[in-house]
């Protein structure tokens, strides 16, 4: 039992370390945003036209939390609202050029941020982890 808290805690500690880190790296490119704000446009980067809801249930969030956080985005210029031609109720979220070059900046850092935390492990042992890692994601979402 001691074995599964400790990694648990371990789990928690790298956690709390990559996110400062990613914080920490990428406040001088978001000024004035958080590093949610940086996911949002990260996620969007990936699933341009990607809907508020959509982005909800990727992120776990509350809709209100992303509401907000798509709006500081919109304000800032970095995303842009578009109605969708199948269903003009929603809109499809699109980053603006500059959103894009921004996000391109963060994907760079993040990439910058695991290569970091990889060094001293073989490739062999980054995709084992990354396997366990997977695994136990899956365990907690479908219990």
């Amino acid at each position: 039992m001691d074995e599964k808290r400790d990694l648990l805690d371990q789990l928690q500690q790298l956690t709390a370390e990559l996110r400062g880190q990613f914080f920490q790296q990428l406040a001088p490119e978001l000024p004035g945003l958080t590093a949610m704000h940086g996911r949002l446009l990260l996620m969007l980067a990936v699933k341009p036209g990607s809907t508020a809801q959509q982005l909800t249930e990727l992120l776990r969030r509350d809709k209100a939390q992303i509401t907000r956080l798509l709006n500081d985005l919109q304000q800032a210029a970095l995303l842009q609202r578009q109605n969708d031609p199948a269903d003009g109720r929603r809109q499809l979220l699109v980053l603006s050029a500059q959103g894009q070059q921004l996000a391109a900046e963060l994907k760079a850092k993040k990439r910058q941020i695991a290569g970091k935390m990889l060094v001293g492990l073989t490739t062999e042992q980054q995709a084992q982890v990354a396997q366990a890692l997977a695994q136990m994601y899956q365990n907690l979402v479908n219990t």
